[in-house]
């Protein structure tokens, strides 16, 4: 079985901390060896915590398949084999979706791998995704509308203003139906003026009711996840998510809300690969503590993607386990007047609206330039707790609410999520952005004196644009009229290209890249929780192994057709000797408390029940890692929970589900704080468990 390959080439070694500047660079070339098999950082090959030669089914070495599988060979002669992963679903309309497991018998139904060879060579490798896992729910619960005859349309996004605009001429921020000389919204009316309708009438019902258990309940006024609801993975509807008549929202991981209103959830099987790709060996001593001795600064961090061209736009690169939304690739230009940002250039959106531009109708008609991106004045204020009546507001849950965004600057065609973007250096009110398919040289980037803004997503380069215009292929002229003819799409899926990301690209309002110095790299970051780690290997909730290496992960998704990923190459400038850290700050017992103790009222025998209590974090800093919850039933111990990670100056529930099994009783709850092996602080509940019917 052929081996992943690394080599190295070392252009200024990094042997000794007295260095002013040094360049790294390291290839992994991806082979099958590189399949992630579960989320304790099992792979097929060497490289993860442990090795399952089981994982691929006809392949030399591996198992053998079962009757009604088998590999499969794809136009190019390449042979396929099938996998069995815990990265896919079982589904069941109506109730949910389970994460399999990797337990006999296997089924091998996750997609299917081959390594691509060249003399004998393994130059990479071959992935072919599992039809994608797809359930019914009632609207507006769902993540994707469903057609007749087994179509689908993505139903969902992260700001309200696209939501809002799928559903209703009503504008919370005015661009595009709004009369913004009469200050009003729109009135549609006949060309005769027989009858009319106020766009007014149309808001959206914004008083949504979280459900537990299938039971709407409280509305939800805070998305900060742990403080009404955690962030839902869409294996279910019937917990942490909240609705309304018109639509629902549930909580990602970075606490953003998700926007839905469809009938239909898909969970892809995901092909995931693990690339680990050495460091300097400087970057990992340690002192006879077990304390790193170097801390470097990062100057420049590279990654090049050598692969085919995908039909998803989702695919990701997760160095580190990291998922960076501040690497954004080119966005649309503008320019800014009284406050307002309004488009530079006439263009289209990608969901088929268009408007008039300032020099007459044109036919179809672009948006014209002026279209306001930005409109502070309908800002809204994410302190404010609005009615729940029709006219009222929503809750400011998401960035386009807070910032003024409309939905033309997020639909708006004029991007390219996969360039580099650049803007002139001196630029004050006029943001003209510069594409480039590859990071510019300093001198090119003084010549023509251009500052860097972004680097492209962190995605394997697809040929649709994705986010709010997801079934959108990307065309080769800029602003043309959709829909585009074949000779106009800019990315073709299955052509060779090498992807370049930047590692350092960060949002700064987060704190500094965990990347900007060698710790960080060696290191797991702070923004990554730690999984189900085998002993010896800190594994992360998404399966990679956090090594002192480079640890790369790649998942693929929705790609039936093959898609061939090759090497991944890693350079990384770094200057001068050891940089001393700043001391960080660190969360103390006098920090955390308990509050607002949940347990059920009463229940009877049999019947399962939340448990909870809401964790308190005083301090300037987030609470990871460092406490957990105990509750107690009539002082015995019935479950210990970690409590998750906890923002600056934040709440979050630490709960667990209950099944009352004993006598009818009261039940006399203790939940106990406990902080480096000590109870720091104790709340009290009751619950009366009553017969069984």
């Amino acid at each position: 079985m052929a081996k992943a390959i690394s080599s190295i080439s070392v252009a200024m070694a990094i042997a000794a901390t007295g260095v002013s500047a040094q360049t790294y660079e390291v290839e992994h070339v991806f082979s099958v060896d590189d399949l992630q098999v579960d989320f304790r950082g099992t792979t097929f090959g060497p490289a993860g915590t442990a090795s399952d030669e089981d994982a691929i089914c006809g392949i030399a070495g591996g198992a053998a398949c079962p009757p009604e599988i088998s590999p499969v060979t794809d136009k190019e002669g390449i042979t396929l084999y099938p996998v069995d992963t815990e990265f896919g679903f079982d589904v069941v309309p109506f109730l949910g979706a389970q994460a399999k497991s990797v337990e006999s018998p296997r089924d091998y139904k996750e997609g299917f791998v081959g390594n691509i060879e060249d003399g004998g060579d393994v130059v990479g490798i071959k992935v072919s995704n599992a039809e994608t896992a797809t359930y019914k729910v009632k609207p507006p619960l769902g993540t994707w509308c469903q057609g007749l005859g087994g179509t689908s349309v993505k139903c969902s996004t992260e700001h309200y203003t696209v939501l809002e605009h799928a559903l209703s001429c009503n504008e919370v921020i005015p661009y595009f139906f709004y009369d913004f000389d009469a200050g009003i919204q729109l009135i549609n009316s006949f060309p005769d003026g027989s009858d009319s309708f106020d766009c007014a009438q149309a808001a959206l019902d914004d008083n949504l009711l979280i459900i537990d258990d299938g039971v709407p309940g409280d509305r939800l006024t805070s998305v900060v996840p742990g403080e009404q609801m955690d962030a839902n993975d869409n294996t279910t509807v019937r917990f942490d998510i909240a609705a309304s008549s018109d639509y629902s929202v549930t909580l990602k991981d970075d606490g953003k809300p998700l926007y839905r209103w469809g009938g239909l959830i898909k969970r892809p099987n995901d092909v995931r690969l693990y690339a680990r790709l050495p460091l300097p060996d400087a970057w990992k001593e340690r002192d006879a503590g077990g304390e790193l001795v170097n801390d470097f600064a990062v100057t420049s961090a590279l990654l090049y993607v050598d692969h085919w061209i995908t039909n998803n736009p989702n695919d990701q690169l997760r160095p580190e386990d990291l998922e960076n939304e501040a690497a954004t690739g080119r966005k649309p230009s503008y320019f800014i007047e009284d406050g307002y940002w309004k488009s530079l250039k006439d263009c289209y959106e990608g969901d088929g609206d268009y408007l008039d531009s300032d020099e007459g109708s044109q036919d179809p008609q672009p948006i014209g330039a002026g279209t306001i991106f930005k409109n502070p004045d309908f800002a809204l204020d994410p302190g404010d707790v609005p009615g729940s009546a029709p006219t009222d507001k929503p809750f400011a849950f998401s960035a386009d609410l807070v910032g003024g965004f409309s939905n033309g600057y997020y639909t708006t065609i004029d991007r390219d999520p996969f360039e580099w973007s650049y803007v002139d250096a001196d630029a004050t009110d006029t943001f003209d952005f510069v594409g480039s398919p590859v990071p510019l040289s300093a001198e090119e980037l003084e010549a023509r004196n251009l500052a860097l803004v972004s680097g492209p997503r962190w995605r394997l380069k697809a040929n649709k644009f994705g986010q709010d215009i997801p079934g959108l292929e990307i065309p080769a002229i800029e602003c043309s009229a959709p829909p585009f003819t074949n000779a106009n799409i800019r990315y073709e899926v299955g052509t060779r290209v090498t992807t370049v990301i930047n590692l350092l690209d960060w949002d700064e309002e987060e704190g500094p890249s965990p990347l900007a110095t060698s710790r960080g790299w060696v290191e797991k970051n702070d923004y990554v929780e730690e999984g189900d780690s085998p002993e010896g290997t800190v594994v992360s909730t998404n399966g990679l192994p956090m090594t002192e290496d480079f640890d790369l992960a790649v998942y693929i998704k929705g790609d039936r057709k093959p898609t061939a990923l090759y090497s991944a190459r890693l350079v990384i400038d770094a200057e001068g000797g050891p940089v001393d850290p700043p001391e960080d700050p660190e969360i103390g017992p006098e920090d955390l408390s308990l509050s607002d103790p949940g347990a059920p009222d009463a229940v009877k025998v049999g019947v399962e029940r939340t448990v909870e209590v809401l964790v308190n974090n005083s301090a300037e800093i987030a609470a990871v890692d460092v406490a957990s919850v105990r509750f107690l039933a009539d002082g015995e111990l019935v479950q210990e929970v970690a409590v998750r990670p906890i923002e600056p100056a934040s709440s979050r529930r630490a709960k667990f589900k209950w099944t009352a099994d004993e006598p009818p009783r009261t039940i006399e709850w203790t939940m106990e704080l406990v902080f480096d092996g000590e109870v720091i602080d104790t709340v009290t509940d009751t619950t009366i468990v009553r017969p069984a019917d």
